[in-house]
């Protein structure tokens, strides 16, 4: 267990699977407290507790930010009375070529990948002030990067990045530190389901292997870095976490 993190607390939204479910399992192992979020819970994340790991749970859609993210906010603090780290990591995804892209897609994508990031800080910035706590803010390489018909989810993630930085600046005199992590390829269900959609066809095990796939649980361990309290000179960055396939 981590001396540092013992008895902090961390919200994690899209808790309960892929790289959300990783970065909530690592933070447990490591002595913090956790409420993941999701809009739906997951067997994996239940059977946590079973290791000694127990986490809270919100069911929360963050379709709605404003409103949701402020019921997360509120329901940590009743549990707790205090937040530490605060991850941005739901996501949506859209994968479509642009005479096939709607309003509502446009929508659904920004909603919770970048309206969320936002009313989530917004709702919990004055408790993390109280604990000179952060956020991080899951990013992706694609926003420095584009893909072909990934027009909403690039434009989403670059969106991020630059929320990232202004909200780095405006809590920076209440040291509250805001940074996103860029990971690029992974074996998650949600780029299982991009990549079926990008390949044309399910990915195979070879596809998944590839060297650019990375294990959630490897991309978890720079959350748990970035989170501590002894990386508060870090504020305002845009961390690529993928062995530096982005370069090219």
């Amino acid at each position: 267990m981590n001396s540092i993190a013992h008895n902090r607390v961390a919200i994690v939204t899209g808790g309960s699977t892929g790289l959300g479910l990783a970065i909530t399992e690592l933070f447990l192992r490591n002595g913090y407290r956790v409420l993941a979020t999701a809009l739906a819970d997951s067997l994996e994340r239940k059977a946590l507790a079973g290791e000694g790991l127990p986490s809270e749970f919100i069911a929360s859609d963050l379709n709605q930010p404003e409103a949701q993210s402020h019921i997360v906010i509120r329901h940590a603090i009743s549990l707790w009375n205090q937040i530490d780290v605060l991850v941005n990591c739901a996501g949506r995804i859209s994968h479509k070529e642009v005479a096939d892209v709607t309003t509502k897609d446009w929508d659904e994508v920004l909603n919770v990948n970048v309206k969320a990031p936002f009313f989530m800080a917004q709702a919990a910035v004055a408790h993390l002030e109280k604990t000179q706590g952060c956020i991080i803010n899951i990013s992706s390489t694609a926003a420095k990067n584009p893909m072909l018909k990934n027009q909403i989810y690039d434009t989403s993630k670059a969106a991020l990045n630059q929320l990232t930085r202004s909200l780095a600046m405006e809590f920076r005199e209440r040291k509250v530190r805001v940074n996103a992590l860029m990971p690029g390829g992974m074996r998650t269900p949600l780029v299982e389901e991009w990549l079926e959609k990008h390949l044309g066809h399910k990915p195979t095990a070879a596809e998944l292997d590839s060297p650019n796939m990375r294990r959630p649980e490897d991309t978890a361990q720079g959350v748990l870095a970035l989170a501590s309290p002894e990386l508060w000179l870090i504020n305002g960055a845009e961390i690529a976490i993928d062995s530096g396939f982005h370069i090219g």
